[in-house]
């Protein structure tokens, strides 16, 4: 009971942040080369102690020598690893439905917060969101242990930016990529406030070249598969079958309900939309 009253009061207190710093314009409180972060983006709950899983938590240090706060939670006989570029506006903590999720169904899950993220009080950037990215892949490519020979890129929301990008250079280990509301530069301008950029006219031409998913994605050569919500409103579905146009074979679209990034909770065939995919590349 105890417990689930702090639940709710975390919710509240969530809910206020959110609605004032929407109303200090856009919900930002700093901005710089393009990124709008919110004070919910501090608040790092769950825990992964919390929901009963184990994790081991570690800080990475990116290309320009600033701390990336990370989890790794393993799974029991992991197929593989499943690394989470998570969106805008969160944190790693805001992930705990996907990674509840892997974890039942035996994937480990390396999950980590952009600089200016989390426990990360600087300024966040645009400019350090791959950088950041690219230090969680090493490290997870330097792992051993089981499930380490086999890595499934899962990027979210802004998080598809740096998924889609990395997964556009072949690199080692890596046998598919997600991605869960992904967008092109088709988003009406009032989305990028949502996503944590610009909201400006050119708010896409903020997004530097080697983000661009529409120029990265056809190079994606590993099996690529989209999960799109119809309800979206955020990441309309509409920029999401545009890049799916975009992409090679092999890929596969499936289309859920709910609202964005939340069919995880929202929409019951959400699990096996992802489960299905993920079976199928680790079993080739």
């Amino acid at each position: 009971m105890n417990d689930g009253r702090s639940r709710t009061r975390l919710s509240i207190v969530a809910g206020l942040l959110l609605l004032a710093g929407s109303s200090l314009g856009c919900g930002a409180i700093a901005v710089e080369n393009g990124i709008f972060p919110l004070p919910t983006i501090h608040l790092i709950w769950p825990l992964p102690e919390q929901l009963g899983l184990s994790a081991e938590s570690m800080t990475l240090t990116s290309d320009n020598g600033g701390p990336i706060y990370c989890w790794f939670i393993p799974a029991e006989d992991p197929q593989a690893t499943v690394i989470i570029h998570h969106g805008a506006l969160i944190n790693r903590s805001a992930t705990s439905d996907h990674y509840q999720l892997l974890n039942r169904h035996h994937y480990n899950v390396f999950v980590y917060d952009y600089q200016g993220f989390g426990e990360s009080l600087v300024v966040a950037q645009l400019a350090t969101v791959l950088p950041d990215a690219d230090a969680a892949l090493a490290h997870v490519q330097q792992r051993d242990g089981p499930g380490s020979e086999k890595i499934i890129l899962f990027g979210q929301s802004m998080g598809t930016l740096p998924a889609i990008a990395q997964a556009a250079r072949s690199p080692d280990r890596v046998i598919a990529l997600v991605i869960e509301g992904s967008f092109t530069e088709t988003l009406p301008t009032w989305a990028f406030t949502l996503l944590g950029i610009a909201p400006d006219p050119l708010a896409y031409d903020r997004i530097p070249d080697e983000l661009n998913s529409g120029l990265n994605i056809p190079s994606v050569t590993i099996p690529k598969h989209f999960i799109q919500s119809r309800n979206d409103q955020t990441t309309p579905i509409a920029g999401a079958r545009t890049l799916y146009e975009l992409a090679t074979e092999p890929k596969s679209f499936v289309e859920v309900g709910g609202s964005h990034l939340l069919s995880v909770k929202q929409d019951p065939s959400y699990e096996a939309a992802l489960v299905n995919f993920l079976s199928d590349v680790v079993g080739d």
